[in-house]
């Protein structure tokens, strides 16, 4: 239990946290604070200590948290697919009409060439002769145009790209981190110096390309980020490359939970493809075709359905990162019964309507910065300079406020998975326990986030590598009018998508695990060197807490 007190949950100056007292009076973050801010943020600290008394960890039976939330999520994502589903008739049409259209286009315009024609080579002809296969067409703008058959097969070579390219990602990323429990020292060392060193390498190419301003950027931004690292962040590196083995070692131990990353990358972008289909189908219905000019009042609903994007997209992120957080959770407390299933319950059942809520108000920001960014574009071309400055201050004040808050909730859901409770309970409770362990020493001390942006990267070219080389393999039976370079090519790129969404999704397991461990250990300090042998970090997170104390 990470808080045990009395009835009172401790006296008028005092709670009990880890079984010790800690003076509100003292405690360094009221210190400096008003009086009048410092009595409500104590009564904020005890709500969250009455919070953490009441709701045990992983209780048998979980109440459905902020369920109006769920249910309000659920109805949108109904209402999308009905949108949809009413309106592909109209779509498909439309897309008829152009196809149509292009195809008399190509009929009145274009040259064709016969492959192997005999007395046919080089005519110029709108008809084609039915004893052979047409290869390909060139239109009179230039354009080339590939035959049924080599669409086809273009795009079965397009699709098993993709499916490479996100197992490639999903391996590499796998074994990445597989590979920071045994090597943390280079993976860590490595993570923080590769981007740099590259972006300066990058920088002298451009340079000897000619492009100064490019390559000079370049150059002036990897030197930052190099110094950056030596003189401000070195002395970070020690704990972190700890605080990655600890991580690792979990994954390597219920490495099930990659099922989890493989789900998120399917829905992922089956939910920004539906987004974009009642995009289309709205725009159909307001303008009447696909090519017909965009109307001035279209902007009220493209910002809804913007919101709608950034709100499911972050529901299916928080879903998978409260997922992880519950096997990191369960690997730390040793509850081996059904980590996997038990934890995607948690995240896809009873605390389904604390990931709506936290991530909608998330999305509403994202919204707002959106808006904010479309004013300043506006008074931008108009030439307003006063009406573009304040909208770009605004529009930064906002950015803050939104990753602030992202960054917050990650936390908040690791509780969710431990505890259960409503977001709002679950968010007192972490502020309580963060404030009073001195966890925000241990933190901001943590440069994981650099492993895992690393780790993304790597995995997404992986996978980009793995996706060229199927395309290489179908490319010899013969790209018809495509050339085998742009086969290559078409599918490298369509990896390289794929590689980052599955990859991304594996990465963030570290990111995930951090936030759940660190919490764990806020909780229940002990057991980290008892149960699983970390004596050297477990001695360096109290040296630090104490020191934030």
């Amino acid at each position: 239990m990470a808080l045990s007190v009395g009835q009172n949950y401790g006296s008028s100056r005092t709670v009990l946290v880890n079984n010790q007292q800690v003076d509100l009076q003292n405690l360094k973050e009221l210190r400096d604070l008003p009086e009048k801010r410092r009595a409500g943020r104590e009564q904020e600290i005890r709500s969250g200590a009455e919070f953490l008394q009441q709701c045990p960890r992983f209780p048998a039976s979980r109440a459905c948290a902020d369920l109006p939330w769920a249910i309000l999520f659920l109805l949108t994502l109904l209402a999308l697919l009905l949108f949809v589903a009413t309106s592909m008739g109209e779509l498909n049409s439309q897309a008829a009409a152009v196809h149509s259209r292009h195809a008399r286009h190509l009929q009145a315009t274009s040259y064709v060439w016969v492959d192997d024609a005999p007395g046919h080579e080089g005519s110029e002809s709108g008809t084609y002769p039915r004893s052979q296969p047409m290869q390909h067409s060139f239109a009179a703008d230039g354009n080339m145009h590939i035959s049924e058959s080599e669409g086809r097969h273009l795009a079965a070579s397009i699709c098993l790209a993709c499916v490479a390219g996100a197992v490639g990602g999903l391996v590499s990323a796998a074994l990445w981190i597989m590979a920071s429990k045994t090597c943390a020292w280079p993976v860590v060392y490595f993570s923080l110096y590769a981007i740099p060193t590259l972006l300066m390498v990058g920088g002298l190419l451009a340079l000897l390309g000619g492009s100064i301003h490019a390559g000079i950027m370049l150059c002036l931004l990897g030197g930052l980020m190099i110094a950056l690292t030596m003189c401000c962040w070195a002395h970070y590196i020690p704990f972190t490359i700890e605080i990655v083995q600890m991580v690792a070692t979990a994954f390597s131990e219920r490495s099930e939970m990659v099922v989890i990353s493989a789900i998120g990358g399917f829905v992922g972008p089956l939910w920004i493809t539906l987004v974009v289909l009642g995009y289309l189908a709205y725009y159909v219905k307001l303008t009447g075709g696909m090519s017909a000019d965009s109307s001035d009042g279209d902007s009220g609903a493209s910002y809804l359905f913007f919101f709608v994007l950034m709100w499911g997209s972050g529901v299916i992120g928080n879903v998978s990162h409260m997922a992880y957080c519950g096997v990191f959770s369960r690997w730390y407390f040793e509850e081996d019964e059904a980590p996997l299933l038990k934890s995607l319950h948690v995240a896809t059942v009873t605390s389904f309507g604390s990931i709506c809520f936290g991530t909608m108000i998330v999305a509403v920001i994202n919204t707002v910065e959106a808006v904010l960014r479309g004013v300043r574009h506006a008074a931008q071309e108009d030439g307003n300079i006063v009406g573009c400055v304040i909208a770009l201050i605004m529009e930064a004040v906002i950015s803050c406020i939104g990753d602030l808050m992202e960054y917050f909730n990650q936390w908040v859901y690791a509780m969710c998975a431990l505890r259960g409770g409503s977001f709002c309970d679950s968010a007192r409770g972490t502020c309580t326990l963060i404030s009073c362990t001195g966890m925000k020493a241990i933190i901001g001390d943590v440069l994981i986030d650099r492993v895992v942006t690393f780790g993304f990267l790597l995995a997404a070219v992986a996978g980009s590598g793995v996706a060229a080389l199927s395309g290489l393999l179908t490319a010899e039976g013969g790209g018809g009018g495509l050339s085998r370079g742009e086969v290559i090519g078409a599918c490298g790129l369509v990896g390289l998508v794929s590689a980052g969404i599955s990859g991304g999704g594996v990465m963030s397991i570290m990111g995930s695990g951090t936030k759940a461990i660190l919490m764990c250990w806020a909780e229940d300090p002990d057991r980290l060197h008892q149960e699983h042998g970390f004596e050297a970090l477990h001695t360096e997170l109290n040296n630090k807490a104490r020191e934030w104390k």
